[in-house]
């Protein structure tokens, strides 16, 4: 299989394009829109260059991939069509309420870190050593993982989730970097790294970004040259770091079917390389051999993927059966168990949920970001920050099937909540005195 130069030229155009409408639309280049079809186009582009010989994808995966597509951006034109554009360009008017902030992130960082440190005590108790279990143990940590036995105190790790959407907003506020506010970034990498997962460090980015982006700052923030430096490349460092970290001792090498001449060059130089391609390719080959599959090997029931843990969690109380906790494999000719967002709208939905699940997400996203910034309310940009989640991850799975997605979204929204009513309560818009007063504290 060769690289197919002309769809990859078409696939750049096209993304491009769209990337653009989505800064056109939102003013920024940072949006809902922007950031799905770089994730696409990005993945889809990497299946065209043929480094690995995949199975090809069949005309009804493309034309479900451009439905979704098409349905994600009139889920935003109709929110930015029905809004005043006036109003769009409202301040917050309210305050900044820093120290119920500050006390909400320090909350969910206390939790997530009770979360890792039983974590820790339980591969010290299991495997001795913590560095030598990581390097010379990993894949039997991995496997208690994917059994969800690592912890006796399962999913409260997972507070550290909405501490990264703090964190974002506690930053946004404060007008500088701050220990507190990339603290949970920095858990969260760690976490990772203990139970040799990678996902968790991509949600954490994402979440502390939107929140970041969204969060209406009363004072203009500028960073000087060294301070972006510096942040970009912590950033990048916490991130990247935890992410080839995990993948490198998980022994994620080069024995993949399917792999071209190209490929093991590269791999030469970049051992991982291999899996890190397949993770952002692969996707879209097993949605198309999931839609080939004969009707009674596509077993599921109605939203049994998006609401996975909720049915989970129903089975735990004797209400129904459980949901099985990883997909059905395709090999593509790399076995994959996951097969992109669509794969888990279509089988929760039907071919109708392609664009109607879309159209919603993006519609409800829309409606959160534009009252993030024009209100300021914590509980609107967690739940924002959330969406996004769902939007960059959409070329994996519906990530609505992950515990920790849930946790992440309403344990933060009501710590959201915690922080705004009071401030809300004291805040009248129509009191020329308390408009635009909130100021921003050092941190």
């Amino acid at each position: 299989m060769e690289a197919n130069w002309p769809a990859i030229v078409f696939l750049s155009i096209a993304t491009g394009v769209a990337v653009y409408v989505g800064r056109l639309w939102f003013k920024q280049w940072f949006n809902p829109l922007s950031l799905y079809s770089a994730v696409w186009g990005f993945c889809l582009c990497n299946y065209e260059f043929g480094l690995i010989q995949y199975e090809n994808i069949s005309g009804m995966a493309w034309t479900y991939v451009f439905i979704a597509w098409v349905g994600l951006y009139l889920g935003a034109a109709v929110v930015i069509l029905l809004s005043n554009p006036r109003n769009l360009s409202i301040p917050s008017s309210r305050p900044d309420g820093l120290r119920r902030l500050r006390n909400g992130l320090v909350l969910c960082l206390v939790l997530g870190g009770v979360g890792l440190a039983d974590q820790l005590r339980f591969v010290i108790h299991e495997f001795g050593n913590l560095i030598t279990a990581i390097m010379v143990n990993a894949g039997d940590i991995y496997r208690i993982k994917v059994a969800g036995d690592l912890s006796i105190v399962p999913y409260v790790g997972a507070l550290s989730l909405p501490a990264c959407s703090l964190g974002g907003i506690y930053t946004a506020r404060v007008g500088k970097l701050t220990s507190l506010g990339v603290l949970p970034l920095i858990m969260v990498a760690l976490q990772d790294i203990f139970a040799l997962s990678r996902l968790e460090i991509g949600m954490a980015a994402v979440l502390f970004m939107a929140s970041y982006v969204h969060t209406p700052k009363k004072a203009k923030i500028e960073f000087s040259k060294w301070q972006r430096r510096v942040a970009l490349i912590l950033g990048m460092a916490i991130i990247a770091g935890g992410f080839i970290t995990v993948s490198s001792v998980r022994g994620l090498g080069v024995d993949f079917p399917g792999i071209t001449p190209a490929m093991d060059r590269i791999s030469e130089f970049v051992p991982v390389f291999p899996s890190i391609y397949s993770n952002f390719s692969a996707t879209p080959v097993a949605f198309s051999m999931y839609l080939s599959s004969p009707e009674e090997s596509k077993h599921g029931s109605w939203g049994e993927y998006s609401f996975a843990p909720v049915l989970r969690l129903l089975a735990k109380a004797g209400l129904g059966q459980g949901v099985e906790r990883y997909e059905e494999t395709y090999y593509t000719p790399v076995p994959m168990n996951t097969s992109t967002y669509l794969k888990n709208i279509h089988s929760d939905f039907g071919p109708v949920g392609v664009m109607l699940f879309p159209f919603f997400l993006s519609l409800t996203t829309t409606a959160l970001l534009f009252r993030s910034e024009r209100r300021g309310t914590i509980s609107s940009t967690v739940l924002l920050g959330n969406l996004y989640v769902i939007l960059v991850f959409s070329f994996a799975f519906n990530l609505m099937m992950v515990g920790g997605w849930y946790i992440s979204a309403v344990f933060g929204a009501l710590v959201g909540l915690m922080i705004d009513s009071p401030i809300a309560a004291r805040t009248d818009v129509r009191n020329p005195e308390i408009v635009g007063t909130g100021n921003i504290l050092p941190a």
